[in-house]
């Protein structure tokens, strides 16, 4: 199917964009209530509980390790039989896991909880999502419709965070756990009805494919296999590339609220700020992907990578610019982010094809939890050492834009999979 629109070739509204809701829905659940919206819990359970704040976030990074280790397991799996399996039980997990931690009294009972949400992360949003974007949509299509799916970490977080602060501070921290819970489980019926695997399974053809091509069944799909792509030099450094920028995306959350306090701004105006910043995140993912759709790859790769390390460059600059700091740090971040989530699976269609499609952007998701697990460690000892944001922020930068030389490499024409099959 050619044409890019709501219907398929049957006049009936094309069942990807289900599938797209579903993956919205699944981002927003599974992962901002998971991740993005953790804010909000650290000082009410830590202040009721009596626990240092290092040590509670500690829950992260055993989350993200567990969400590695599950992608280790998981990503010779992400098959037609095996996908909708792999996404109930990780829901369920989720829901376990969030429970658990409704009902946790002491530290090690977070850090063993948070074994089930990373089970649920990696299960149930980044890796399936992408997967079946990827089987439901071609080229011309594929960026908005992953652009729409991820906008769940960005335009659900400005959802569901006033709604589960608003829990907190009516009815306790651990209600907010037990109502995050029910979200993942109604996470099930979703996946249930509409994660099907691809058009073919329904008799319909996919939208947004190349004019004239032929799209074939999954064995045979053309590309790279895994095992022949994952020898290649290239294939480490595009993984690479995922893990710098998530060091950086991390600690824009985490610090931009305390960096504002400590040059004169309110808290309310910090949390305000990181809020808005997502909120344009989920506009600038669609037109990022917009852009990869009409065959700007390495444009977008690096229009992102460079307006990212513009978003640290003016949070530094604050201090002297004031609001025109604050202006380049949230428009650097909202169209610099969807370099995480939206290039990165479409890089992967650009070096390798659609063959073992599922194993690569596993293991692109499992560089970027990587960077997560370790990203605001990292950061967090140099701030201690230096006691100032200045080299932190600049070494963030630097990660980004040694991030995009990469990708400015690795989609170039060089790299497509399709020109070096048409040489040969």
């Amino acid at each position: 199917m050619h044409k890019i629109g709501l219907k398929d070739e049957n006049g009936k509204f094309y069942f990807g964009w289900y599938v797209v809701i579903m993956g919205f829905i699944l981002m927003t659940f599974g992962y901002a209530c998971i991740v993005s919206v953790s804010g909000v819990f650290t000082l009410p359970v830590t202040e009721d509980l009596n626990l240092q704040i290092g040590d509670f976030v500690v829950w992260m990074t055993i989350q993200s390790l567990a969400g590695i280790a599950t992608l280790l397991v998981i990503q010779k799996k992400m098959t037609q039989k095996s996908l909708k399996p792999i996404m109930i039980i990780s829901a369920i997990c989720g829901a376990i896991g969030m429970i658990g931690f409704s009902r946790s009294t002491e530290l090690w009972h977070f850090y063993m909880f948070a074994i089930l949400l990373g089970v649920c992360m990696s299960g149930l949003t980044s890796t399936p999502c992408t997967v079946l974007a990827t089987n439901w949509f071609g080229p011309k299509v594929r960026g908005v419709a992953l652009s729409l799916i991820f906008g769940g970490t960005s335009l659900g977080c400005m959802i569901i965070m006033p709604i589960l602060n608003m829990i907190v501070v009516s009815h306790g921290w651990r209600m907010a756990y037990v109502v995050i819970a029910i979200a993942l489980l109604i996470c099930v019926p979703l996946v249930l009805i509409f994660a099907k695997w691809s058009p073919e399974s329904r008799g319909i053809s996919r939208m947004g494919d190349v004019e004239n091509e032929v799209v074939i069944e999954e064995k045979d799909k053309k590309g790279i296999p895994f095992n022949i792509g994952i020898r290649k030099v290239s294939t480490w450094l595009m993984f690479l590339s995922g893990a710098l920028l998530v060091v950086a995306s991390v600690n824009v959350l985490l610090h931009t609220p305390t960096f504002l306090v400590m040059n004169g701004y309110s808290a309310t105006f910090g949390a305000n700020i990181t809020s808005f910043s997502i909120g344009l995140l989920f506009l600038g993912s669609i037109v990022i992907g917009a852009i990869c759709d009409r065959g700007h790859l390495q444009a977008a790769a690096i229009i992102t990578s460079i307006l990212f390390a513009l978003a640290f460059i003016g949070q530094l600059l604050i201090p002297q610019l004031g609001m025109a700091g604050i202006f380049i740090l949230i428009v650097g971040y909202g169209f610099g982010c969807p370099a995480v989530n939206v290039i990165s699976p479409i890089i992967v269609n650009h070096m390798f094809g659609e063959k073992d499609n599922g194993r690569y952007i596993s293991y692109v998701n499992m560089f970027i939890s990587l960077g997560g697990a370790f990203g605001a460690t990292l950061i967090g000892m140099i701030l201690n050492a230096t006691g100032t944001y200045t080299v932190p922020f600049m070494v963030c930068a630097a990660f980004i834009i040694l991030c995009g030389i990469i990708r400015a490499v690795v989609t170039s024409k060089r790299f497509k999979y399709k020109a070096v099959n048409e040489k040969e």
